[in-house]
Formats: C-alpha cells, structure tokens, sequence
C-alpha cells in the first residue's frame, strides 16, 4: 500500500502527504501555534513556545513556634507543623534551609540544639507534643532528617540564626510538611510568661519536575 491519498473535491483531487503501514493510512501534519485566527509555523529557528519553570524555589519564612505557643520543653518536645505549598505537583530536591530565632517578650534568644524533620504527610504535631503519631505512622512519612547543634547558630541581642546545606530528594508532592524536634537539655521555648520565643524556617529546593 501506497503512502499519500487523493482527496477528490469539486475543484480537482489534492494529494494529502500520508504514512501507512499496510492497512491504513495516518496523515502527516505540520504544527502551528498562536492565538486564534493567526499561526506560526513551527520550524527550525521558531519551535513551540515554551515556559520554564523557576528551577531553584524558596518556601518563605513559615513559623514552627510561635510566641503564643504553648510550652517546648527541652529533651523532645516538637513544634508545630509548618505546611510549605509548593503550588503545584512536582519533585525535586531540598538544598538548604534557615532556623531564625528571635524573643518577643522578656525571655532569652534560644539557640539549642534540635532535629529538623520534613515530611511527605501531614504529621500532625502541635507545640509541645512529646511525640508523633502511635504505632509509628508518621516516622514512616519522613523523606529528611537533620540535627542541628547549638553552636551552628550565629545569635547577636535581636535575634539568632543557623542554615544548613542538605540534599533530600523529594517525590512528586503538592505539600512538604516540616517540625522541629527540642532536643537540647536545657533551652526551653516560651516557658513562663513573658517569654515569647519565636523559631521560624525557611527552605530552598530545586523543582526537577
């Protein structure tokens, strides 16, 4: 069987450019692009539009203790959950990240040490729990572990903070979810009234998809 076929129309027989493998026929086409009622034909030198996306992403600064938190005690105690929307489904990789310290009220700056946990599920901690989920259901959602020192942090008389290089591959997600583990043996967070310390979190990540 032939490729091409002759269309017959009431001003003559056009050849329409075809491929066949021997039992039909599919058309060759060539691509166009454009808004309605103009075109541009794909070519070399003019190919489809195309819009990437931003490879290296920054979460913003999201809150892990407020300065309304209830009590972080040191030896364990977790933070609140931090939700970073990544604005659409992709993977990538997690690059670093930034621990910012700072007291409201009359209390002193913390810079303990600690574990910083990401998540691919929500895990459901508030300030103050002393442990996730029962029977082990959210430590298998962890995709990042890290623990962080207190002599990382860099602290002057209005604030402290710790950043970190990582490398954590990510799966397809529309959501990363991170706590912060208290882990030192002394600093606590927002123990007594007027201490209002505060721990924030910003992280970059390369999107790969």
């Amino acid at each position: 069987m032939a490729d091409d076929i002759t269309v017959d129309t009431i001003t003559g027989n056009p050849v329409v450019s075809t491929d066949e493998d021997g039992s039909s026929h599919v058309q060759y086409v060539k691509l166009k692009f454009g808004p309605d009622n103009t075109f541009s034909i794909v070519q070399d030198g003019t190919g489809l539009p195309v819009t990437p996306f931003a490879a290296i992403l920054e979460t913003g600064l999201t809150e892990l203790i407020g300065e309304d938190s209830t009590e972080v005690s040191a030896g364990g105690d977790y933070s609140n959950t931090a939700d970073f929307t990544l604005g659409a489904t992709m993977s990538g990789e997690i690059l670093s990240f930034m621990l910012a310290s700072h007291e409201n009220g009359d209390g002193v700056i913390q810079t303990g040490k600690g574990v910083v946990f990401f998540f691919d599920a929500d895990p459901n901690v508030v300030a103050g729990d002393t442990d996730l989920a029962a029977i082990g259901a959210e430590h298998a959602t962890i995709i990042g572990m890290i623990q962080v020192e207190a002599d990382e942090w860099n602290a002057d008389d209005n604030g402290a903070a710790l950043f970190r290089t990582v490398a954590i591959p990510f799966h397809a997600l529309s959501t990363i979810y991170c706590v912060y583990r208290n882990t030192d043996t002394s600093a606590v967070w927002n123990d007594t009234t007027p201490n209002n310390e505060v721990l924030d979190i910003n992280v970059w990540f390369r999107r790969d998809s």
